[in-house]
């Protein structure tokens, strides 16, 4: 009985029927713009949400709980079915920013303890320091260091990296 609701007497999709699918549409259009064209979540985000919400009501109010339901599953489904297969196709993987990941995990494992280094900036107590060709972020356990002072590495955690003044051959 809900079907006979979508369609008229000759075949032809009945108002209400468009309108919902004109709302879910819009819904994804508008959420596909927020999500590829737009950065951040926005106007357009929020439109095609509450255009998804209304198609979804809409659909709940016209045509009883049985399709109501169905266009709520429908939505839900294929809103995380896009999560999670987008990500894995070539479009995907050109639109998600993954240098930074990269960067990182290199940063993690580019300096071990030991190594020696120069101080670029004052330590006060965090600061730059120079390890051959690699310009590093580094921090101290609370002294301060100047300019231009030898430092070696005492701590690598994940992207941080502990340093201490290194001792020079006038102190031994």
């Amino acid at each position: 009985m809900a079907f006979r609701k979508c369609y008229r007497a000759r075949g032809h999709l009945s108002e209400p029927t468009l309108t919902v699918v004109a709302l879910l549409v819009a819904g994804y259009l508008l959420l596909a713009v927020e999500a590829f064209v737009i950065p951040g979540f926005g106007v357009p985000g929020i439109a095609g949400l509450l255009s998804l919400g209304a198609g979804c009501y809409l659909a709940y109010q016209e045509f009883g709980p049985a399709l109501g339901t169905f266009t709520i599953v429908l939505v839900l489904g294929s809103i995380t079915a896009a999560m999670w297969w987008l990500p894995k196709t070539r479009f995907g993987r050109n639109v998600v920013h993954s240098s930074t990941l990269a960067t990182a995990k290199a940063a993690e494992t580019a300096l071990e303890p030991g190594e020696l280094g120069v101080t670029e900036s004052d330590l006060r107590p965090a600061g730059l320091a120079r390890f051959g060709e690699l310009r590093q972020s580094v921090v101290t356990e609370g002294e301060f260091i100047d300019t231009q002072t030898r430092v070696v590495v005492t701590e690598v955690r994940g992207s941080r990296v502990v340093v201490e003044a290194a001792a020079t051959e006038n102190e031994d």
